[in-house]
C-alpha cells in the first residue's frame, strides 16, 4: 500500500510503498478515504512530540475518515498518528475505541478535518474557558484551523468575537469566519490594537510575544487560554501583571487529554457540523503524494483553514 512515512525526525515525510498493517486484538483495519493535515502531524515528524519516541519509519496523521464493512467512520484518538501509525496511508490498523460513525448528513471531507481542530475548538469554548454570552473574546491566529472554528463557536454561544492576524491578505477570510472585527497586528501592536475590545478571554495558539501582549490587554479577572506556541515557545512575563490583574492562565493539549474527553469533544464538534452551526474552511484537497507539500505550507503559514489529503475515492 502507499503511505507517507518519516524515516528520520526532522527530515519530513516520504510517500512510498509500505507494509500492510497488522491489527492486534480489538483492532480493525480501516481503508482511509481522507486525512486531515494538522500542525501536530508536522511536529510529530520533527520529533518534538513524545520526545521523538515513535518507532521509525512512522506514519503521521491524527485524524481522518475511512471505510470498514461498508460503513463510513471518523478516526481520532488512541494515539493515532501520535504514538502509533496514523492516517497518511491507504490502510491503517485502528483500535475500535478510535472509531466514530460518520453522522448522517456530514460530508466526509468535512468530517476528516473536524476531529483535531473541531474537537479542540469545542473543548476550548465549552470546557476550558466555559464561554458565556457576556464574554468578549480575542482569537489569536484566527486564520488557522482551530482559530476559524473558535470564531464560529464563540458566535454560536453569543459571545463577542474578534480575530487577529498578522497578514493583511487574510483579513477578509477571518471576517468570513464570523469575526466581528479583525485586529491586524504583530505582538508589539497587539495590546493597543485590541484594547477597545476589553477582552475577558484571549485564545492563544501563538505564544512568544503574543502571550505577553495578551496578558497586557486582558481585563481584570480575564482568562488566557494557551493551546499552542507556533510563533515561539518561550517568553518572559511580568508576574505582577498576572496577580494584580487576577489573570488566569488556562491550557489545553489534545495529545494529553483523556480518551473519553477526546471522544466527547469530537462527537460534539461533529454534531455542530451536522446542525449547520460549524463548517471547517478547507483551503485545498491534495493527493497523498502531496503530503510533503502540505507540511511545507503549514510550516510557512500559507494555509487558510485546513488541508485535506484525499487518499481514496
Amino acid at each position: 500500500m502507499r503511505a507517507a512515512r518519516v524515516h528520520r525526525f526532522g527530515n519530513g515525510v516520504v510517500v512510498e510503498e509500505a507494509p500492510e498493517p497488522t491489527p492486534a486484538e480489538d483492532e480493525v483495519v480501516v481503508e482511509v478515504l481522507a486525512a486531515g493535515v494538522n500542525p501536530l502531524d508536522v511536529w510529530v515528524t520533527q520529533g518534538t512530540v513524545a520526545g521523538g519516541s515513535q518507532p521509525l519509519p512512522f506514519v503521521p496523521g491524527s485524524e481522518g475518515v475511512g471505510r470498514i464493512d461498508g460503513r463510513l467512520v471518523v478516526l481520532r484518538g488512541a494515539g493515532l498518528g501520535v504514538m502509533r501509525d496514523g492516517t497518511y496511508a491507504e490502510r491503517v490498523a485502528v483500535p475500535r475505541a478510535a472509531l466514530l460513525d460518520l453522522p448522517e448528513g456530514v460530508d466526509p471531507q468535512q468530517a476528516a478535518v473536524v476531529p483535531v481542530a473541531g474537537g479542540t475548538a469545542w473543548a476550548l469554548v465549552h470546557r476550558v474557558a466555559q464561554i458565556t454570552p457576556q464574554d468578549r473574546a480575542l482569537v489569536l491566529g484566527a486564520s488557522g484551523g482551530v482559530g476559524t472554528l473558535l470564531l464560529q463557536l464563540l458566535r454560536a454561544r453569543g459571545a463577542t468575537a474578534w480575530g487577529q492576524t498578522g497578514n493583511p491578505a487574510k483579513v477578509a477570510f477571518v471576517e468570513a469566519q464570523g469575526a466581528e472585527r479583525v485586529v491586524l497586528a504583530g505582538p508589539g501592536e497587539l495590546a493597543a490594537a485590541a484594547r477597545e475590545l476589553q477582552p475577558t478571554v484571549v485564545f492563544d495558539a501563538l505564544g512568544d510575544g503574543f502571550t505577553k501582549a495578551a496578558i497586557e490587554v486582558l481585563e481584570p479577572g480575564g482568562r488566557l487560554v494557551l493551546y499552542g506556541v507556533s510563533a515561539g515557545a518561550t517568553q518572559e512575563l511580568d508576574l505582577r501583571r498576572l496577580y494584580r490583574g487576577s489573570i488566569s492562565i488556562l491550557t489545553y493539549s489534545g495529545t494529553t487529554a483523556p480518551a473519553d474527553r477526546l471522544v466527547e469533544a469530537t462527537r460534539a464538534a461533529l454534531d455542530e457540523v451536522a446542525a449547520g452551526r460549524l463548517r471547517v474552511p478547507i483551503d485545498e484537497v491534495l493527493p497523498l503524494e502531496a503530503a510533503p507539500e502540505a507540511h511545507r505550507r503549514i510550516l510557512e503559514r500559507l494555509v487558510r483553514g485546513k488541508l485535506v489529503l484525499q487518499i481514496a475515492p
